[in-house]
């Protein structure tokens, strides 16, 4: 069975086809516009349809993929069914994508930090088929705009170039104190949370994941980049919901 997931996230929507956990085929849509799905539907012809939703109303793009799709699809919410159990007091506020990045992690039995590197950072702890909490803070590119924004001098810096231990120009101490801070908070929230449980792994998903993969390696971490594991949580949850 092909399945159609799709993840609405605050910058962009992917969307992605699986068959037994085994991912096919993606596309990344820089705009709201389901019709740029329609050769991925076409040429996969898929079984089901899911979708979750962080970055607002999606309701529009929601249905013109359900005219394409021709069949109802599937909606991720709070109230879905999930295999696992999730330990989180505000869980109506758990982000969708979070928990469906969880569910990915352990469809293979990973005890991992799962750290999705986007507009925002978010760091989640998933043991022995538990989603047991994280952390979040504001992504790479979110913290450049900000400095420039909200500063009358800071200039806005590209991510990309020197980045020394301590800056030696206003360009460099802008992107050491951004990239090197999250690194930082990276490797500090793994190192500690693998004395509380054990043997863990670190993976990493989103935008961003390329581009920390070596900085981490660099600070002695092993990353395993896995851009799928949002897709691969969502047919997980499709599988079950839909029985």
């Amino acid at each position: 069975m092909k399945i159609l997931t799709v993840d609405i996230g605050n910058t962009c929507i992917k969307g992605s086809i699986f068959e037994e956990s085994r991912l096919l085929d993606s596309r990344l849509l820089e705009v709201r516009d389901a019709n740029l799905l329609r050769p991925l539907i076409y040429e996969y012809s898929p079984d089901g349809a899911i979708y979750c939703c962080v970055g607002g109303d999606a309701d529009e793009f929601v249905e013109e993929l359900e005219k394409i799709f021709g069949k109802p699809v599937m909606r991720f919410s709070h109230s879905s069914k999930l295999p696992i159990t999730v330990n989180y007091k505000t869980f109506d506020t758990l982000g969708l994508d979070r928990i469906a990045a969880a569910v990915g992690a352990v469809s293979d039995c990973r005890n991992a930090l799962v750290v999705d590197a986007g507009t925002a950072v978010t760091l989640d702890l998933v043991t022995d088929g538990e989603f047991r909490g994280g952390n979040i803070s504001p992504g790479l590119r979110l913290r450049l705009r900000s400095l420039n924004h909200y500063t009358s001098r800071l200039p806005l810096v590209n991510p990309n170039g020197d980045t020394p231990r301590l800056g030696y120009d206003t360009a460099t101490a802008i992107r050491s104190g951004v990239v090197n801070g999250i690194v930082s908070e990276v490797v500090s929230t793994f190192r500690g949370a693998s004395e509380d449980v054990g043997n863990l792994e670190l993976l990493l998903t989103g935008g961003d994941a390329d581009f920390f993969a070596p900085l981490l390696e660099k600070a002695g971490l092993r990353p395993q980049i896995d851009h799928s594991l949002v897709g691969v949580g969502l047919e997980q949850i499709y599988q079950l919901n839909a029985k």
